[in-house]
Order: C-alpha cells, then structure tokens, then sequence
C-alpha cells in the first residue's frame, strides 16, 4: 500500500524530485486534505480509473459476478474478453483482487462497487447480457430449455421428474442460473428483439426448474417470475402461450412450497383466465388446498 501511494503522489505529481535540493520534495497541505475513502481499499479503487482501458474493462466484467466469482467462468469468456485470464495475476499484485482455490474475489467490497458503477448504467446492462448470453450458450442453454423436464404435482407429494442426464448439482444447473442470474441483471428493458425476450424467458423456466429440483424453491420462483416478466403483459395473446403456461404453472408450485397461497391463487387466476379448463385442472388441487 505504501509503495501504491508514493507512486501516485508521483503520478499526480503532488511529491516531486528537486535537483537543487538533491532530495524530493512535497506539498504537505496537499497531501493533508487528500481522502482515500476506507483507508487501503478506498486509496486502490481511487487509483483504478487510471488503469488502462482494456484493464479497465477486464474489471468492470469481473465486478458483474459481484464480490467474487469462479476463475473456471471466466474462461467460458474468452471469446468475448480475449485474455481476461492474463489480467488477473496482474490485479493480484495491485492488491485489487485475490486468487484462492479457484476463487477469484475483490480485496474489498467498495473496490468491487467503484469497478461496478465506473462503467454507465448501460454499459452495464450490455455487461451482463453478453456474460449471461456466453454462460448460457456454453451451457447449451437453448437445446435444454426445449428439453427441460416437466414439474409433476402431486396432491400428497411436490417434485421435478428426474433426470437421466443429471446427478446432483449438473454443470448444467449452474451454468444456467448464473446465466439468467446476469441476464435478468441487465432486465427486459434492455433487449430490443423479441426473439431474444422469449429465448430468455425459456432460459428462466429452465433454471427455475433446476432450481426446484434443487430444493431451492425461492430461487426458483425469482427465475420463475423473471421469466414472466421477459414475456410481457400480452404473453397470453402470442405465441408464447405454452412457455406462458408453463412458467406460471412453475410458479404455483413453487408458491405453495412456500407455503405462500397469495401468490398461488395470483398465478392461477392467470392460467384459469387464459388456458381452456383441462389446462387449470393441472393446478387445481393446489389451488383448492390454499384456499
């Protein structure tokens, strides 16, 4: 930290070399009233914005995981950040981020948010999309979600169907949920094409999906309803009727899981409204059992 000091005094050229005086030379006033935040990590994200700008940006990817993240994804975004690997050992050594155990997490939490709110809003929200789109794609997200295996409601027992593909937590599972945790970041507000609104849509049923088989129901709603949301207020009137039916459907279940009856009888008045009867009949039982 001392050594990162005096070198940017001497960048900002507030500590000077005098070859009259033989000796360097300061502004003590200037020094006093210099603020370096929370002390050491406060001083190292005052001094990130003089990085280099492919640095820079290397960083701002690294900050949308948020404190830490797993060295194996960001190989997944070589071909987006060639090199993004090269830069870490270099952070490292300007005490930005640490390696450890296949970990790589920022020093501190204000160092991660100034890297964070450095690049504009959208900036970001391109940040996240194209991290969550290269996760997503690596995970073979598309034919997945085509695939995914149906929720099963039983009046005596909730479940997923299990898969022959999977045994515990899959590289699939997540794959998957880190992709649609950065795509969801960057919002529907963000994507023009409604392709790509339904495409992420199918990406959140499947998470949501394998976040129920996981037992981690809330995290299974959240992807559940941000699925919903992708799709729109006139889902019900597209295309997308199945996809619709199905993330609402997810969402019932998950909700009484919870144990949450608001929210179910909120989702299945959605379905009764707009699927035909034989369709709601799949959720009834819930329905009546959180009346």
């Amino acid at each position: 930290f001392v050594v990162e000091l005096l070198n940017s005094l001497l960048r900002d050229s507030i500590i000077n070399y005098s070859l009259q005086k033989r000796r360097y030379i300061w502004d003590e006033d200037t020094i006093n009233v210099l603020q370096t935040g929370d002390g050491v990590a406060g001083f190292i994200a005052s001094n990130i914005k003089s990085l280099p700008p492919a640095s820079q940006r290397v960083l701002q990817l690294l900050s949308c995981f948020g404190i830490q993240t797993e060295n194996s994804l960001l190989r997944h975004l070589e071909h987006f950040q060639e090199g993004i690997i090269t830069f870490l050992d270099n952070f490292v050594e300007m005490g930005i981020i640490d390696r450890a155990g296949g970990i790589v997490i920022f020093t501190h939490d204000l160092i991660q948010q100034e890297v964070y709110e450095s690049a504009p809003l959208a900036e970001r929200q391109i940040h996240h999309l194209i991290i969550g789109q290269c996760l997503g794609e690596e995970a073979n997200a598309d034919k997945s979600s085509d695939t995914i295996e149906k929720l099963t409601i039983g009046l005596d027992h909730l479940q997923l169907d299990e898969p022959e593909f999977f045994s515990g937590k899959s590289m699939f599972s997540s794959m998957i949920s880190i992709a649609c945790d950065q795509i969801d970041c960057a919002g529907p507000d963000a994507i023009t094409e409604e392709s790509q609104r339904f495409r992420f849509a199918k990406w959140n049923l499947a998470a949501g999906q394998e976040a129920y088989r996981q037992s981690s129901s809330r995290a299974a709603l959240y992807y559940f309803s941000k699925g919903i949301e992708f799709l729109g207020q006139d889902c019900w009137h597209k295309n997308y009727k199945s996809l619709c039916f199905e993330l609402h459907k997810g969402a019932v279940i998950v909700s009484f899981t919870l144990g949450e009856p608001d929210d179910v009888l909120l989702h299945a008045k959605e379905v009764a409204s707009n699927m035909a009867f034989e369709d709601s009949l799949e959720i009834e039982p819930l329905v009546l059992r959180s009346l």
